[in-house]
């Protein structure tokens, strides 16, 4: 479900309907989405708020339902959250504090989500308000899994996938954490990119084939670097190339040092990099195209939203794996000092 409301917020965001609904958490005063040209003029007129592209912008019944059904999908994975920290309350015994304690920041963390959708709406889609709606977005994703790994241990029935060696962990953990910590404020300059501007800064470094991309501006280094919307596409995509680098290299030294010890772990960071790989090529055909009569793929635009959120998420994952079985290891260390301290056997 969070998945899901990530895409659908990037659907909303391809549709320029970021602001078809633009009170929280009605809509036009209402809880529907079946609101007329001539309704929406009268909630402007009697509140003195206009749309940002005009006072006499108007958005269809479909642009409205897309921001609406945005909203429902997220309140329902709101729902779905609390109902889960009621169940782990009600078997505190059964489950660790980790686990309570992994129900409590996802709620933390939703909540969060849904005032932060709030302000987005405040301050009309500002470019730093999406970029923190994403980043929300990303942790919420993750603490999820987080907290779904910890419930499947708790119960015993951990999926071997989520399984690694002490000694692969404890080789490798620090490696997937820094390049994760590296691939995330690239993944966010990108969103900051594609809505700087009012959607200007995507046309940086131009457009086209070799004159947007690979180069920008037609030179490595353009000229204008002080123009805001060329500076940040061209440290955006030089941020892109050197975190690929370090990407790739850093999962070829993974395999190298696990020789085949750790595949679902290598699948899952591998997986990640992949991602990455593919969201560049993404990026790229966006760029290119964007040349066209038609202007800019907007549905390529998705895919490049999807993959870069694929991307942070399985090198995330990755690393939560590491982090799970590092604690996992630390308990059984713990239990084997409780033993050897002259207690009988069965204790």
């Amino acid at each position: 479900m969070a998945l899901t409301v990530i895409l659908a917020g990037g659907f909303v965001r391809i549709n320029e309907a970021g602001e078809s609904c633009p009170d929280w958490p009605t809509c036009f005063g209402t809880f529907g989405f079946d609101v007329s040209e001539e309704d929406q003029g009268a909630w402007y007129a009697e509140t003195g708020e206009y749309d940002s592209r005009g006072m006499d912008h108007r958005y269809s019944t479909f642009d409205i339902f897309t921001e609406w059904l945005h909203r429902l999908i997220a309140t329902m994975s709101g729902a779905v959250v609390l109902l889960g920290v009621f169940l782990v309350r009600k078997k505190r015994d059964e489950l660790s504090d980790e686990n309570w304690k992994a129900a409590l920041a996802s709620l933390a963390l939703v909540v969060s989500q849904g005032a932060l959708g709030a302000i987005t709406v405040r301050y009309d889609n500002a470019s730093w308000t999406v970029v923190l709606h994403l980043l929300f977005a990303i942790l919420y994703t993750s603490c999820l899994f987080w907290w779904w790994v910890i419930w499947r241990r708790d119960v015993g029935s951990l999926p071997g996938w989520a399984v690694a060696s002490p000694e692969v962990v404890a080789a490798q953990e620090w490696r997937i954490a820094l390049l994760t910590g590296a691939t995330l404020p690239v993944i966010l300059l990108g969103v900051w990119v594609s809505t700087g501007g009012g959607g200007s800064f995507n046309q940086g470094c131009s457009v086209g084939w070799m004159q947007g991309w690979p180069l920008c501006q037609g030179a490595l280094i353009p000229d204008g670097l002080d123009n805001p919307a060329v500076h940040a596409a061209w440290v955006h995509r030089l941020a892109v190339l050197i975190v690929g680098i370090f990407l790739v290299r850093g999962f070829l030294q993974f395999r190298g040092e696990t020789s085949g010890s750790a595949k679902p772990l290598e699948l899952i960071f591998g997986l990640g990099v992949l991602a990455f790989l593919l969201n560049i090529l993404a990026g790229a055909s966006y760029v290119i195209l964007g040349a066209g009569a038609d202007g800019f793929p907007e549905s390529i635009s998705l895919l490049h939203l999807s993959l870069a959120t694929d991307s942070i998420l399985l090198l995330s994952f990755a690393l939560l794996i590491c982090r799970l079985n590092r604690a996992d290891h630390a308990v059984a260390d713990d239990v084997s000092v409780a033993g050897s301290d002259g207690s009988d056997e069965e204790s």
